[in-house]
């Protein structure tokens, strides 16, 4: 018996180490810290060891608390400036975390800290996993709970976008369950059964539910009853704006989309959606910036300084001259099925009421956490400025927009001297940008349906004198391209255009459709203006969000779901990892209904599994009288102690017998007789043995409470 518990211990503090192994990958994966297996697994041994010693002695874990608290105490009253220097490294270390768990482009000198901290981490991660699984798995002994625990861990990291966290959930739910199997069957067998082809099929049938789950397709779409869909959505709008609400009448399409940085791979065939991505409340249609770059190179466009600052509570000043009247407005966003970080709002901004991280050269934001998970207001100026303003205005030639006048040194002379004869005539910077707007709306054709930019040629030079189509990311490269060559600063903006009419009321659904990339120019009044050379939406005089509307409209025209620029898939440069991801328009992220489904299937196959091993177990039971009549027995011991009636270590069974005769339990003796020549003179039981055990335990030992006014008396 004692061999036996040996080996259970060691079986049981193997399982409990595998368990930390596989949520502290999956944190460190979360958290893209690249780490040694190898130094994963000796730290768990290591602290699971330590633990389970530990956290068995109570006396310890007192002495330990008391010493922790006198020690505070005294460093409280005696050295507070020792404390103060222990608080105020804890904040680095938390302000770090924070910053590093919510940028993925990091200010000058943060891989210092990350490298001051990585091992911290490391260390800290795996203890409080190990402590966590060790108190539930080891001392409580409640491996349902641990089981649990780790499916709660690995799905809050799969909605917040870790990918892999799901192959770490389909391991750690076939591993729990190998855990709990050995654990019950030690139970039934008490302690005297082979516990070695338990493991074998549970490890097997793990094994297959591990495969089958891993391996089914994880791009299929749930079944979408759509003419209910629409009631619904028509009777309850606001739920559109929940989270991985698909808040669409197409069901042919993924139900979570990443945005993508349309910055890289310019160009080639295009696909749109009619995936509904966010909900807006606003009452004028708005271009809504996500990101900004200043650089061309390659056919892809970059950022050449990022100066990012915390906007917890700061409010932007205006970058237009202070004679412009202006007044604040505000439009609330709610993600419905969009993976980003990205802050999105029109220009320009004034304030949000969300904790942000933004660029202080393009006011570019993103969210202090990880992904946006709720809605957010955005409050911003709109200015007064017309068309005629801006004829009398000129751009900015100071030193600091010497990045919005990049281009590349190999950048055929064709562009320049095309954008010099389109502006030869015009007087004003003004009329200048307008006649390469409308040059490139009135000659050139949208079309999605492109080929591919040819190896060794300018993305730019190609659309603009070979190619001749294009969409939004061509019209409006090709835009801020050509300005920078005469001397005019631009800038190249990617977001999403807003349609022209709500939806109901004022709340616009924003699809995936609307992904859209446009150009902004600095003017020294008016400061960045919007300009819009795809001609399928309408052209702007000013900013999007400052347009008089005297002077012209901003909607769109010509243009639905279906027609909406969209441009290439590539790797966001907003995604913490820096790993690549799916665009809006190739439909390729995973799926988060798909995954609660896939979730489903494994939780109900590991429930078959069970009922399969419970079944081959209890044939096991039955598969000689001797199994038999132990199996019985056990349970009658457990019905007993659940009324009170346990069985002590020190208690023999004829002194167990005389208790439970007491109570009223009559006849008990004669199943301690059997039992006896049972274990102790290996006299094998009869059929009539069996038939009377099992009688004996539903009849007195079926779902009935014990009264305790009468012993021995049971009532229903």
């Amino acid at each position: 018996m004692k061999v036996y518990t040996w080996k259970f211990n060691i079986i049981e503090y193997i399982m409990t180490s595998l368990l930390t192994v596989i949520l502290s990958l999956s944190v460190f994966v979360g958290l893209n810290f690249k780490v040694d297996i190898v130094e994963v697994v000796s730290l768990t041994l290591a602290f699971v060891a330590l633990l389970t010693i530990f956290l068995k002695r109570p006396q310890l874990v007192v002495t330990f608390l008391s010493t922790f608290i006198l020690v505070d105490l005294y460093y409280f009253y005696m050295r507070k400036d020792v404390l103060t220097k222990v608080v105020l490294e804890i904040d680095k270390y938390v302000n770090w975390l924070y910053i590093y768990m919510s940028e993925s482009s990091w200010p000058e000198g943060f891989n210092q800290l990350t490298n001051r901290y990585f091992f911290t981490t490391v260390l800290l991660s795996v203890f409080l996993i190990s402590l966590v699984i060790t108190f539930l798995n080891r001392i409580l002994k409640s491996y349902f709970l641990t089981m649990l625990f780790g499916i709660f861990v690995l799905v809050f990291q799969w909605y917040n976008y870790v990918d892999k966290a799901y192959a770490f959930l389909v391991f750690y739910v076939a591993a729990s369950f190998i855990n709990m199997s050995v654990i019950n069957y030690q139970k039934a067998g008490n302690g005297k059964a082979s516990i070695a082809s338990l493991l074998a099929i549970a490890i097997l049938f793990s094994s297959i539910s591990t495969v089958i789950a891993y391996t089914v397709p994880k791009n299929f779409h749930p079944v979408v009853w759509q003419t209910l869909n629409d009631k619904f959505y028509d009777a309850f709008p606001f739920t559109k704006t929940w989270r991985n609400g698909i808040g669409s009448t197409s069901g042919a399409n993924s139900f979570t989309t990443d945005f993508s940085s349309f910055s890289q791979n310019l160009g080639g065939p295009e696909t749109v959606s009619d995936q509904v991505v966010m909900r807006v409340k606003a009452d004028e249609s708005l271009y809504l910036r996500g990101e900004v770059f200043d650089t061309y190179e390659n056919n892809k466009w970059t950022n050449s300084v990022v100066q990012h600052s915390f906007g917890r509570d700061n409010y932007f000043q205006p970058e237009f001259d202070k004679n412009i009247k202006y007044t604040i407005k505000s439009v609330e966003i709610f993600p419905v099925a969009m993976n980003t970080n990205i802050i999105f709002s029109p220009w320009q901004p004034y304030h949000v009421n969300i904790s942000n991280i933004y660029d202080r050269s393009t006011l570019a934001m993103t969210t202090a956490g990880r992904h946006v998970k709720s809605g957010y207001t955005v409050q911003y100026y709109k200015t007064e400025i017309s068309a005629s303003f801006l004829e009398k205005d000129k751009v900015v030639n100071s030193s600091d927009m010497s990045m919005y006048l990049q281009y590349p040194s190999n950048l055929p002379e064709r562009v320049k001297e095309l954008a010099l004869n389109i502006t030869k005539d015009k007087k004003t910077d003004y009329d200048k940008v307008k006649a390469i707007e409308q040059y490139l709306r009135n000659t050139y054709k949208y079309n999605l349906d492109v080929p591919d930019t040819p190896q060794g040629r300018d993305f730019v030079d190609y659309f603009l004198f070979d190619l001749k189509q294009g969409y939004c990311t061509y019209f409006a490269t090709s835009m801020v391209i050509m300005l920078r060559t005469i001397g005019i600063p631009a800038r190249y903006v990617v977001g999403f255009k807003m349609p022209s009419q709500p939806v109901l009321g004022s709340e616009y659904d924003i699809k995936e459709s609307y992904a859209h990339a446009w150009v902004e120019v600095p003017f020294q009044n008016s400061g960045w203006v919007t300009f819009e050379p795809t001609a399928i939406y309408q052209e702007t005089y000013a900013g999007a969000s400052s347009v008089n509307n005297s002077d012209v409209s901003t909607v769109q025209q010509n243009n639905d779901s279906s027609t909406a620029p969209i441009t290439k898939s590539n790797a966001s440069q907003n995604s913490v990892q820096n790993k690549p991801v799916g665009s809006l328009s190739k439909n390729n992220t995973s799926n988060k209904d798909t995954h609660r489904m896939i979730f489903f299937i494994v939780l109900v196959l590991l429930l078959a599994i069970f009922a399969a091993i419970r079944y081959v177990l209890l044939k096991r039971h039955h598969s000689s009288r001797r199994s038999a009549f132990l199996y019985y027995y056990n349970k009658i011991l457990k019905r007993l102690k659940r009324r009170g009636f346990k069985r002590y270590d020190s208690e023999t069974t004829v002194e167990f017998q005389n208790r439970i005769l007491d109570m009223g339990f009559s006849d008990f003796d004669k199943i301690t007789k059997i039992y006896n020549d049972l274990v102790y003179g290996n006299i094998e039981p009869s059929e009539e043995d069996i038939v009377y055990i099992k009688e004996y335990l539903k009849k007195n030992m079926g779902h009935k409470k014990f009264s305790g006014s009468k012993p021995g008396d049971l009532i229903n």
